[in-house]
């Protein structure tokens, strides 16, 4: 799987659902990134690996991924031309993204979603995708407690 593949799927899954809380209610179709950036690097990584990392923008805490030593942002249009600050930029944990319950409920929500718009296509190597993206889950779920 390329990453752009991955970028049409998680575009057709983000929603008003699984925009982070304190932005809810600016979120719109038309910036449908806005508030998706800690659960889908938590996507990114379930699939190609790499590091999670945080750093500041204008709205607060942005999360990204490095993978390879290169910086992925599948969020990044949600600031309509603003760069976070990538240069400072920390690496995160999954035992820190899990802390809390709503980070959980919207990253079940929407890796469901990325499994579904997966599975639309039946392909062997989008069949090996889902059955990782699951066994993270199930992982998940074992080290952190309230994933299924």
């Amino acid at each position: 799987m390329e990453i752009k593949e991955l970028e049409e799927i998680l575009r057709k899954s983000w929603s008003k659902e699984t925009c982070s809380p304190g932005l809810r209610e600016s979120y719109s179709e038309d910036n449908p990134s806005l508030g998706q950036c800690a659960i889908t690097a938590m996507i990114v990584n379930d699939i190609f690996g790499g590091k999670i990392m945080r750093c500041m923008a204008s709205t607060g805490s942005h999360y990204y991924n490095m993978i390879d030593g290169k910086l992925v942002d599948l969020t990044a249009e949600q600031f309509q031309g603003e760069i976070p600050q990538y240069e400072q930029g920390e690496e995160r944990t999954m035992e820190y993204l899990f802390s809390t319950e709503d980070t959980n409920n919207r990253y079940l929500t929407l890796s469901s979603w990325v499994m579904y718009y997966l599975s639309a296509v039946n392909s062997p190597e989008r069949s090996h995708v889902i059955e990782n993206i699951k066994i993270k889950r199930r992982d998940r779920h074992k080290h952190y407690g309230g994933i299924k």
